[in-house]
């Protein structure tokens, strides 16, 4: 009787906390610096061209991305990177007022390029996982017009 109740319990009790620990074993933790790396590649296909290797856009043109604080506002650049943008925009005391297309990258790609962004040159922030893309775009974003 002592082995079916034990097996009872196995059955009950331990074997549904190894199936929970074996299914959460499966989520990776996110990787920035990977994310980093592939955001950087995709920085350099669609992005370097009007914002230059070095984030320093070229002045009275395209706005520079180095020492901006305007790239940690993670909704506005969620929005700027997909629906593109337009009208005026200030960055380190200068305006710009020139237009940029919208990109169609997949939600892992946007997150990578917007991390690459927001972590080089001078700027530092929140990691952006491929499920905040979505919920971003959703979001209403003060004194922001898209493309």
């Amino acid at each position: 009787m002592t082995i079916l109740v034990m097996k009872k319990l196995h059955v009950q009790f331990i074997t549904p906390l190894v199936i929970v620990a074996l299914l959460s074993s499966f989520e990776q933790p996110f990787d920035l610096k990977a994310s980093m790396e592939r955001g950087k590649n995709i920085y350099l296909s669609y992005c370097m061209s009007c914002h230059m290797a070095e984030g320093q856009g070229i002045e009275g043109l395209y706005t520079p991305l180095a020492k901006n604080t305007n790239v940690l506002a993670k909704d506005k650049m969620v929005q700027v990177v997909l629906k593109g943008m337009r009208g005026p925009v200030t960055v380190n005391n200068k305006t710009y007022n020139t237009e940029m297309a919208p990109t169609q990258l997949s939600d892992e790609e946007t997150a990578d390029v917007l991390n690459y962004i927001r972590n080089v040159w001078g700027n530092k922030g929140a990691p952006i996982l491929p499920k905040d893309i979505q919920p971003a775009l959703k979001v209403v974003v003060k004194d922001y017009q898209p493309y």
